[in-house]
């Protein structure tokens, strides 16, 4: 494809919006450029402007069906959008393919990666004038808002192809699979709107992960509901179902077609998707295209707009002022079994039927297999209360890998707690999330890595984590058994990063994770008193100068607030500096994945600074 850079003008008038079945505060609601007022309140964090949030009601059915520009921090997604509005004035007119979606159709390449289109596309392709504007991490609502608000104005193609959903998997819990289709439905919905001539590939979302992981089976959930929709009853929308391409018989994924992260394509996936795409595209174009010329607006110059200065990455949660609650010690229940917290409708046994204790009742295995998000505080009220998540117990969730009813987390949290019982005297118990599992020797049966067997391999250890747990997951187990007539000499909690992506997302406040981990060392404190506990900061991870990454940063900045130091049983392990670079970026090569869980060498910077502090402890 040969590139042409143009610096120009081309006014258009906005396609008019579909009616969305919710209407939210939104000043602007179709139409480019944005006023003043728009600007100023999709700039706001996504989770403010989420449907229902007006009148503090949680809706979230309607998440995927209205309207929402994205947010990943400061205007970075506004100015993501701003380009491929300007991409789009600059190639005006007939076009032959339109690409509508996320990472997975951005990666067929954009001028967000210097226009240069990859190999399959341009093998197949090569002779049709080709205008993409995915955007890596857009949800079908994402996708609704850039429609409306200047993203295709004044194009004319004869192929749309959306492929849109990926991201919503992250939600579906709340908003539940239906909606996540019927947000798919609505793009498409609106492109046929906008495009009345044009036919409209829509491609259904690809597998990814592997079979009994929640965001695999939600996929293929939301594929079966978008097949009940019957979106090619409309004799311009033709779908394409991928899945047997990309998926073995057994229903694993086809490993060569994916990249390491089992979600995005490699170059043979993407030659798999250009050839099933190939057929339906030269019949609807004729095999005679316009050219694969496109144009790439050059960078403007001279006066910028406050989105080209503006910070890429500013903290989203900007909430540090710390409650009362949260600085001093948190009172027991009458019994002393357990903590008060601060959610009161849990402590008075509105939610979870069994409060403390193990074994389970049947009532309690019945609540616990529940999906988690109808488990949180707030949902028995219909009220949206992310507040109260970090700061109130709850069993985690894992889907059965063969699909059925049930939570293999739970199972996995006996396992520890009978290995606890098993070892008597514990010199070491490990307490955390799928970084301190790492360390082997818990419930999946692994042994101990080479870096705790080189530093630790003459200490009793037993490893209670868990991949995935959160904040509340850890209190949950502390009072359902965990550690019940343990002592252990020493304790090492690492926890919260599972909880940074829900502050994203969701809004939770930082003074509610720094609020959860001080309950999860008051708690430690109370069923082990006599144990000593290294509290470990928690790693650095994704990029910290940017949304996820930033939380983790807010987190580990307020943590000192509480003062869990001035327990003289206590110590607090700060590694920041031993996994990042001078200029804050991750030292990569400590990483197996680059940007959360550890390899060998992480594993052993991690284990060579924590010997001292614990052999320390250990002399007590």
């Amino acid at each position: 494809m040969k590139l042409i850079l143009l610096l120009t003008t081309f006014t258009v008038v906005s396609a008019k919006a579909l009616d969305y079945p919710h209407t939210t505060a939104e000043p602007q609601k179709a139409g480019w450029p944005l006023s003043a007022e728009e600007r100023a309140y999709v700039l706001k964090p996504e989770f403010e402007r989420r449907p229902g949030s007006e009148e503090h009601k949680h809706l979230p059915p309607m998440w995927p069906v209205t309207p929402s520009a994205g947010n990943w921090g400061g205007t970075s997604w506004l100015d993501t959008h701003e380009k491929l509005v300007d991409y789009v004035k600059a190639n005006p007119g007939p076009c032959d393919v339109l690409l509508v979606g996320d990472s997975i159709t951005q990666q067929w390449g954009s001028p967000l990666d210097k226009g240069v289109l990859n190999e399959s596309w341009k093998k197949h392709f090569a002779n049709y004038k080709t205008i993409n504007i995915g955007i890596g991490g857009d949800k079908a609502q994402n996708v609704l808002w850039r429609l409306d608000h200047g993203g295709v104005d004044g194009l004319q193609p004869k192929v749309v192809i959306v492929m849109i959903g990926n991201n919503n998997m992250f939600f579906a819990p709340e908003t539940g699979v239906e909606a996540a289709a019927k947000g798919a439905q609505m793009c498409v919905a609106n492109v046929r709107e906008k495009f009345p001539n044009a036919e409209v590939i829509a491609a259904k979302i690809l597998p990814c992960h592997a079979p009994g992981n929640d965001f695999y089976e939600n996929i293929k959930k939301t594929n079966a509901v978008l097949d009940t929709l019957k979106l090619d009853s409309d004799p311009k929308v033709h779908v394409l179902n991928l899945w047997s391409d990309f998926a073995n018989a057994d229903g694993t994924i086809k490993k060569p077609l994916f990249g390491p992260d089992n979600i995005h394509l490699s170059l043979e996936g993407y030659a798999v998707y250009a050839e099933r795409l190939k057929p339906l595209v030269d019949k609807f174009i004729g095999g005679k295209g316009l050219g694969g010329d496109v144009i790439i607006p050059a960078k403007k110059t001279g006066a910028t707009s406050t989105a080209a200065t503006s910070p890429t990455a500013s903290p989203t949660n900007s909430n540090t002022s710390p409650s009362a609650a949260m600085l001093k010690t948190t009172p027991k229940t009458t019994d002393g079994k357990s903590l008060l917290y601060p959610y009161a409708p849990y402590n008075d046994g509105k939610l979870d039927p069994q409060l403390t204790g193990w074994p389970l009742t049947q009532a309690e295995i019945d609540w616990v297999t529940k999906g988690e998000y109808f488990r949180k505080p707030g949902h028995e009220a219909q009220k949206h209360q992310p507040d109260m998540w970090f700061v109130t117990p709850t069993a985690g969730h894992w889907t059965p890998k063969d699909g059925s009813t049930g939570n293999d987390w739970l199972k996995h949290h006996s396992t520890c707690i009978e290995k606890v019982k098993a070892a008597g005297s514990i010199d070491i118990a490990l307490i955390g999330d799928s970084i301190t599992q790492g360390w082997g020797g818990g419930w999946d049966g692994a042994p101990f890595n080479a870096a705790w067997q080189k530093h630790f391999n003459d200490k009793k250890t037993v490893n209670l984590g868990i991949g995935g747990d959160r904040m509340e997951h850890i209190l949950w187990r502390l009072d359902h058994g965990a550690l019940d007539c343990a002592s252990p000499k020493v304790i090492v909690l690492m926890i919260g990063v599972n909880n940074a992506p829900l502050m994203q997302a969701n809004g939770v406040p930082v003074t509610a994770a720094v609020h959860g981990i001080k309950l999860c060392i008051e708690n430690l404190r109370l069923r082990c008193p006599l144990s000593q506990i290294v509290l470990v900061n928690i790693l650095p991870a994704f990029d910290p100068s940017k949304e996820v990454g930033r939380q983790i940063v807010n987190i580990n900045g307020l943590l000192d607030t509480p003062k869990l130091h001035a327990d003289a049983n206590i110590r607090v392990l700060d590694l920041w500096s031993d996994f990042t670079n001078a200029e804050g970026t991750l030292k990569t090569v400590l990483y197996s994945d680059k940007h959360l869980h550890l390899g060998p060498q992480g594993y052993e910077v991690f284990a060579a600074k924590l010997k001292p502090v614990v052999e320390a402890l250990l002399k007590k």
